[in-house]
């Protein structure tokens, strides 16, 4: 795992006078937007012993991690397609075979079959996963992969902070566009590897979009 201050090298020259409290919040928010927009750190979730009649399960990821959404997944073999009305919220059962859940819904901290199972089973997933809130850091790989995309998303809030050394509208457009275009494209790479609706990635936040125009 790499800790945010393994970014630092890339992005502090760019931010003088930028304190390491203010740059890791900057980082960490960044790396969650890219997750959420690419799917682009995905895993395979441990297996989760299903019970009959018991419908909400808790997700258990990596530490410094969360669930974001949920990829694939299959009750005992029976694959519980995706969901056509929420993508990445849930999936749905296409075959319909008795005792399968409708369908399944993924919450922040745990998913729920809707009806509960009326067996025992074995449920695989494969998941989107993203930073904590209170994450110390990310992956290796995706620190390897991506870190130049985090580091142009952790410019853009901190080039937008007010009355700094570094405080920069125009340069934190810059960053925004390059986080928006790195980001597509991380996203670009994972829909390839699966059958899912084409993604489409937001440019940060409201606010930012706001700030820069």
């Amino acid at each position: 795992m790499k800790l945010w201050r393994d970014f630092y090298d890339l992005m502090m020259p760019d931010v003088p006078g930028c304190p390491s409290a203010a740059a890791d919040s900057a980082l960490r928010q960044s790396a969650i937007a890219f997750c959420e927009q690419s799917l682009a750190w995905q895993g395979t979730h441990p297996d989760v012993p299903v019970v009959a009649g018991t419908a909400e399960y808790a997700f258990t990821p990596p530490a410094d991690a969360v669930v974001h959404t949920i990829i694939h997944a299959a009750l005992d073999g029976e694959e519980i397609a995706l969901y056509p009305d929420k993508p990445g919220m849930g999936s749905i059962n296409r075959h319909g075979r008795k005792g399968i859940p409708a369908y399944i819904l993924a919450g922040a901290a745990s998913l729920t079959f809707v009806p509960a199972p009326s067996a025992p089973g074995t449920l695989s997933m494969t998941v989107a996963f993203k930073p904590s809130p209170v994450s110390t850091g990310i992956v290796d790989g995706q620190f390897n992969e991506y870190r130049e995309a985090i580091v142009h998303g952790a410019l853009v809030r901190l080039m937008l902070s007010p009355k700094k050394p570094y405080s920069s509208t125009q340069l934190a457009q810059y960053h925004q566009q390059q986080f928006a275009v790195k980001t597509a494209a991380a996203g670009q790479r994972v829909a390839r590897g699966y059958t899912r609706a084409r993604l489409q990635t937001r440019i940060m936040a409201r606010g930012i979009e706001q700030a820069v125009k």
